[in-house]
């Protein structure tokens, strides 16, 4: 006997349609760091990719015809980067934009801000004649305004906007008796998301997830509150990691609020980085690599910080009982862990 549960993705927050990113540059510079834009990308297949939209602006001060060469060496370094950290994407599915001088963002800041001179300034910013309106706002206030915005709304205008759409397909699962079992039972009260790797949304269709969100479905009937652990597994950068952990804590948070009804101040969330005791349970009952005993002695021993247990297990073999951990014993635990409380 089969079940069969229909699960439609996109809409209901299983995947997210979109992702931005916003990447500031220094004045006159077209080079900046790209860590976040890494991360942004970390594990996801290019084939879940739809399309990337890269658009490229710089600040009204200076010559227009520096600011525009600028935007478009911004956009080129984004565009570069990009390929070079997704080297299968297909080059169609990017789209490449500038702006020259983002007047209509100074015209977003304006209407934020509560400045004493807002008014005045969005009235020659929003005005016709765009050739005089940098001139004119270099005049009022004599000078005082231009200088604020210098320092208050510029630099967030010489930056690389970045937007990933994703594809969100519908998902038919089928689902076994045993595991139809598994979903009414009704002492159960947690559940595990499991994710791959780099990725922080939840995949209805990896690792058994299908059958944890059913599960997860009954208990928010308790109408109970929750509590959320996140955790990224050990390899890679521990700083992306931890972020990656709060990330996918906080994707599992806005599922259950949009679909299960529970509101957000009844969901208890703790990121809790990578999960070098669970790579110790793993390690104790199923690894029977190279270096067991000394690998579960690394790992065991509370004096080291995790950063050095790492490297001590690296320089064990050449790195390959750490590429073995990597490759066969860390795939559960990049999870999120979800109780009753």
């Amino acid at each position: 006997m089969v079940a069969v549960f229909l699960l439609s993705v996109g809409s209901t927050g299983l995947y997210a349609s979109s992702e931005n990113l916003n990447l500031r540059f220094r004045f006159g510079k077209s080079e900046t760091d790209v860590s976040a834009l890494e991360t942004l990308f970390a594990g996801e297949k290019t084939s879940q990719v739809k399309s990337v939209v890269i658009k490229a602006s710089s600040s009204p001060d200076g010559p227009y015809w520096v600011n525009k060469t600028l935007a478009e060496k911004r956009a080129t370094y984004i565009y570069n980067r990009v390929r070079e950290i997704c080297p299968d994407l297909d080059s169609t599915l990017i789209r490449v934009e500038t702006v020259a001088e983002d007047w209509s963002g100074v015209a977003a800041w304006l209407r934020r801000c509560n400045k004493p001179y807002k008014e005045e300034a969005l009235k020659i910013v929003t005005a016709g004649d765009k050739i005089e309106r940098e001139e004119k706002l270099q005049d009022l206030w004599a000078g005082e305004a231009w200088d604020d915005l210098m320092h208050s709304a510029f630099p967030a205008l010489r930056c690389v906007k970045v937007s990933v759409e994703y594809a969100s397909p519908e998902v038919s699962l089928e689902v076994s008796a045993e595991e139809t079992a598994q979903i009414a039972a009704p002492d159960s009260n947690s559940v595990r998301i499991l994710f791959p790797a780099g990725i922080r949304y939840v995949r209805p269709e990896y690792a058994g997830n299908s059958v944890q969100l059913q599960i997860l479905r009954n208990i928010a009937g308790s109408g109970k509150s929750l509590r959320i652990e996140s955790f990224s597994s050990p390899e890679g950068d521990p700083v992306c990691n931890a972020a990656l952990a709060k990330r996918r804590a906080e994707c599992v948070r806005m599922w259950i609020v949009e679909n299960l009804g529970i509101p957000a101040e009844k969901i208890n969330v703790v990121s809790c980085g990578e999960d070098w005791d669970g790579l110790l349970r793993e390690v104790r009952e199923n690894y029977h690599g190279n270096n067991r005993d000394v690998v579960l002695k690394i790992l065991g021993d509370t004096s080291l910080s995790n950063a050095s247990k790492k490297a001590a297990i690296r320089s064990l073999d050449g790195n390959a009982s750490w590429k073995s951990l990597v490759d066969g014993h860390m795939s559960g635990l990049r999870s999120v862990r979800i109780t009753v409380e």
